[in-house]
Protein backbone atom coordinates (compact mmCIF):
# COMPACT_ATOMS: atom_id res chain seq x y z
CA UNK A 1 0.00 0.00 0.00
CA UNK A 2 2.71 2.37 1.16
CA UNK A 3 4.59 1.74 -2.20
CA UNK A 4 1.71 2.45 -4.08
CA UNK A 5 1.61 5.56 -2.60
CA UNK A 6 4.92 6.32 -3.41
CA UNK A 7 4.45 5.75 -6.85
CA UNK A 8 1.36 7.78 -7.21
CA UNK A 9 3.42 10.72 -5.35
CA UNK A 10 6.57 10.11 -8.39
CA UNK A 11 4.21 10.22 -10.77
CA UNK A 12 2.14 13.13 -10.05
CA UNK A 13 5.71 14.96 -9.32
CA UNK A 14 6.95 13.79 -12.74
CA UNK A 15 4.02 15.54 -14.55
CA UNK A 16 4.49 18.92 -12.78
CA UNK A 17 8.26 19.12 -13.65
CA UNK A 18 7.23 17.94 -17.45
CA UNK A 19 5.12 20.75 -17.35
CA UNK A 20 6.94 23.45 -15.84
CA UNK A 21 9.48 22.85 -18.42
CA UNK A 22 7.04 23.76 -21.21
CA UNK A 23 5.26 26.99 -19.64
CA UNK A 24 7.49 30.14 -18.87
CA UNK A 25 8.19 31.50 -15.43
CA UNK A 26 4.88 33.60 -15.95
CA UNK A 27 2.93 30.43 -16.50
CA UNK A 28 2.20 31.23 -20.05
CA UNK A 29 2.97 27.98 -22.33
CA UNK A 30 6.09 29.08 -24.71
CA UNK A 31 6.04 28.77 -28.46
CA UNK A 32 8.05 28.50 -30.94
CA UNK A 33 8.77 32.11 -33.49
CA UNK A 34 7.09 32.17 -36.39
CA UNK A 35 10.44 32.41 -39.37
CA UNK A 36 10.41 35.99 -40.72
CA UNK A 37 8.66 36.03 -44.48
CA UNK A 38 10.99 35.49 -47.18
CA UNK A 39 11.85 38.52 -48.95
CA UNK A 40 10.20 38.74 -52.43
CA UNK A 41 11.85 40.32 -55.48
CA UNK A 42 10.78 43.89 -56.23
CA UNK A 43 8.91 43.94 -59.08
CA UNK A 44 8.97 47.54 -61.54
CA UNK A 45 5.32 48.16 -61.99
CA UNK A 46 4.35 49.30 -65.49
CA UNK A 47 4.50 52.69 -66.25
CA UNK A 48 1.59 53.84 -66.86
CA UNK A 49 2.51 56.47 -69.23
CA UNK A 50 4.70 54.94 -70.92
CA UNK A 51 3.08 53.55 -74.89
CA UNK A 52 3.78 51.38 -77.48
CA UNK A 53 5.53 53.62 -80.43
CA UNK A 54 2.37 52.42 -82.45
CA UNK A 55 0.00 53.91 -80.55
CA UNK A 56 1.60 57.30 -80.10
CA UNK A 57 -0.28 60.51 -81.05
CA UNK A 58 0.11 64.25 -81.66
CA UNK A 59 1.70 65.88 -78.14
CA UNK A 60 3.31 62.61 -76.66
CA UNK A 61 6.76 62.76 -76.34
CA UNK A 62 9.59 60.17 -77.86
CA UNK A 63 12.59 59.45 -75.97
CA UNK A 64 15.54 57.49 -78.00
CA UNK A 65 18.38 56.30 -75.98
CA UNK A 66 21.86 57.35 -76.90
CA UNK A 67 20.99 58.35 -80.13
CA UNK A 68 21.90 62.17 -80.19
CA UNK A 69 25.07 63.20 -82.19
CA UNK A 70 26.92 63.33 -78.34
CA UNK A 71 25.75 59.99 -77.61
CA UNK A 72 22.95 62.00 -75.04
CA UNK A 73 18.80 60.54 -75.32
CA UNK A 74 17.47 62.16 -78.51
CA UNK A 75 14.04 63.25 -77.08
CA UNK A 76 11.24 65.38 -78.90
CA UNK A 77 7.59 65.77 -78.97
CA UNK A 78 5.33 64.24 -81.70
CA UNK A 79 3.85 67.42 -83.75
CA UNK A 80 2.79 65.03 -86.53
CA UNK A 81 1.53 61.36 -87.02
CA UNK A 82 1.46 60.21 -90.59
CA UNK A 83 0.83 57.31 -92.63
CA UNK A 84 2.67 55.49 -95.61
CA UNK A 85 0.92 52.85 -97.42
CA UNK A 86 2.10 50.07 -100.44
CA UNK A 87 0.76 46.80 -101.61
CA UNK A 88 -1.67 46.42 -99.22
CA UNK A 89 0.30 47.17 -96.09
CA UNK A 90 0.46 50.18 -94.05
CA UNK A 91 2.99 52.05 -91.78
CA UNK A 92 3.11 55.16 -89.56
CA UNK A 93 5.35 57.92 -89.09
CA UNK A 94 6.05 60.39 -86.73
CA UNK A 95 7.92 63.24 -86.78
CA UNK A 96 8.65 66.67 -84.71
CA UNK A 97 11.37 69.11 -83.80
CA UNK A 98 14.95 67.95 -82.20
CA UNK A 99 17.36 70.98 -81.39
CA UNK A 100 16.07 73.24 -84.65
CA UNK A 101 15.59 69.83 -87.26
CA UNK A 102 13.44 67.73 -88.18
CA UNK A 103 13.54 63.89 -87.30
CA UNK A 104 10.96 61.21 -87.23
CA UNK A 105 10.41 57.48 -86.85
CA UNK A 106 8.93 55.30 -89.03
CA UNK A 107 7.06 52.51 -87.09
CA UNK A 108 6.30 49.12 -89.30
CA UNK A 109 4.19 45.89 -88.74
CA UNK A 110 4.82 44.08 -91.19
CA UNK A 111 6.14 41.55 -92.21
CA UNK A 112 7.87 42.55 -89.23
CA UNK A 113 8.00 44.70 -86.03
CA UNK A 114 10.34 47.39 -86.38
CA UNK A 115 11.15 51.18 -85.91
CA UNK A 116 13.70 53.03 -88.38
CA UNK A 117 14.82 56.47 -87.20
CA UNK A 118 15.75 59.14 -89.69
CA UNK A 119 17.68 61.72 -87.17
CA UNK A 120 20.29 62.71 -89.74
CA UNK A 121 19.42 65.89 -90.74
CA UNK A 122 22.12 65.95 -94.20
CA UNK A 123 20.98 66.61 -97.02
CA UNK A 124 22.72 63.94 -99.60
CA UNK A 125 22.60 64.49 -103.13
CA UNK A 126 22.41 61.91 -105.87
CA UNK A 127 26.00 63.20 -107.44
CA UNK A 128 27.49 62.52 -103.38
CA UNK A 129 25.87 58.49 -104.30
CA UNK A 130 27.83 58.46 -107.48
CA UNK A 131 24.33 58.55 -109.41
CA UNK A 132 22.44 59.67 -112.38
CA UNK A 133 18.95 60.27 -112.33
CA UNK A 134 18.94 57.63 -115.43
CA UNK A 135 20.67 54.83 -113.47
CA UNK A 136 17.94 55.70 -110.60
CA UNK A 137 15.08 55.15 -113.53
CA UNK A 138 17.09 51.43 -114.28
CA UNK A 139 17.75 50.20 -111.09
CA UNK A 140 14.33 50.47 -110.65
CA UNK A 141 13.34 48.51 -113.90
CA UNK A 142 15.91 45.75 -113.44
CA UNK A 143 15.31 45.50 -109.30
CA UNK A 144 18.73 43.74 -109.33
CA UNK A 145 19.82 43.48 -105.84
CA UNK A 146 23.29 42.86 -107.12
CA UNK A 147 23.21 47.07 -107.33
CA UNK A 148 25.43 49.47 -105.13
CA UNK A 149 26.40 52.61 -104.55
CA UNK A 150 28.63 54.03 -102.51
CA UNK A 151 28.47 56.58 -99.68
CA UNK A 152 30.06 57.45 -96.44
CA UNK A 153 32.92 55.63 -97.61
CA UNK A 154 30.53 52.67 -97.28
CA UNK A 155 28.67 49.87 -99.84
CA UNK A 156 25.14 50.02 -99.74
CA UNK A 157 22.59 47.31 -101.54
CA UNK A 158 19.76 48.07 -103.23
CA UNK A 159 16.97 46.44 -101.77
CA UNK A 160 13.68 47.74 -103.51
CA UNK A 161 12.18 50.59 -105.42
CA UNK A 162 8.15 51.15 -105.58
CA UNK A 163 5.62 53.64 -105.58
CA UNK A 164 3.91 54.67 -102.04
CA UNK A 165 1.69 56.46 -100.69
CA UNK A 166 1.63 59.46 -97.80
CA UNK A 167 -1.22 60.57 -96.11
CA UNK A 168 -0.16 63.67 -93.57
CA UNK A 169 -3.05 62.96 -91.18
CA UNK A 170 -3.44 59.72 -91.75
CA UNK A 171 -6.28 60.67 -93.67
CA UNK A 172 -7.74 62.19 -97.13
CA UNK A 173 -5.95 61.11 -100.45
CA UNK A 174 -2.53 59.96 -100.25
CA UNK A 175 0.13 61.91 -102.09
CA UNK A 176 1.78 59.29 -104.26
CA UNK A 177 5.92 58.91 -104.36
CA UNK A 178 8.57 56.67 -105.33
CA UNK A 179 10.95 55.16 -102.98
CA UNK A 180 14.37 53.27 -103.74
CA UNK A 181 15.67 51.41 -100.83
CA UNK A 182 19.76 50.73 -100.11
CA UNK A 183 20.95 48.74 -96.69
CA UNK A 184 24.55 49.57 -95.81
CA UNK A 185 26.84 46.47 -95.93
CA UNK A 186 27.50 45.17 -92.51
CA UNK A 187 25.68 48.28 -90.93
CA UNK A 188 22.05 48.92 -89.28
CA UNK A 189 21.53 52.22 -91.99
CA UNK A 190 19.19 52.59 -94.73
CA UNK A 191 19.49 54.96 -97.82
CA UNK A 192 15.70 56.51 -98.64
CA UNK A 193 16.14 57.95 -102.12
CA UNK A 194 12.73 59.54 -102.58
CA UNK A 195 10.93 61.23 -105.69
CA UNK A 196 7.70 63.08 -105.47
CA UNK A 197 6.47 64.58 -108.70
CA UNK A 198 7.48 68.65 -109.54
CA UNK A 199 10.17 67.87 -106.82
CA UNK A 200 14.35 67.18 -107.22
CA UNK A 201 15.10 63.59 -105.78
CA UNK A 202 15.68 63.82 -101.85
CA UNK A 203 18.05 61.51 -99.69
CA UNK A 204 17.60 60.90 -96.27
CA UNK A 205 19.56 58.59 -93.97
CA UNK A 206 17.70 56.06 -91.40
CA UNK A 207 18.59 53.84 -88.99
CA UNK A 208 17.28 51.06 -87.43
CA UNK A 209 16.20 51.03 -84.13
CA UNK A 210 16.02 48.82 -81.19
CA UNK A 211 12.91 49.24 -79.84
CA UNK A 212 13.63 48.65 -76.14
CA UNK A 213 15.95 51.90 -76.31
CA UNK A 214 12.41 53.94 -77.54
CA UNK A 215 10.26 54.82 -74.86
CA UNK A 216 7.08 57.10 -75.14
CA UNK A 217 4.90 59.31 -72.96
CA UNK A 218 1.84 59.94 -73.22
CA UNK A 219 1.82 64.09 -72.83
Amino acid sequence: MITAILLTLLGTALVAVLLAMVRSPSGIALSVPAAPPVPQPAVRPADPMELDAWDAKPGDIVSIEGAAADFSDLDFPVQRRGAYEANNHRWLELGGDYRGRQVRLEVYRYPQAQILGLLDDRNITLLELGVTEDQMADFDARQDPSVTVSYDSKTWHYESSREIGYCENEHGTPEGLYRWVFIEQNGSRRLFVEKREGEPFGVRLARLLDSRDISIYRA
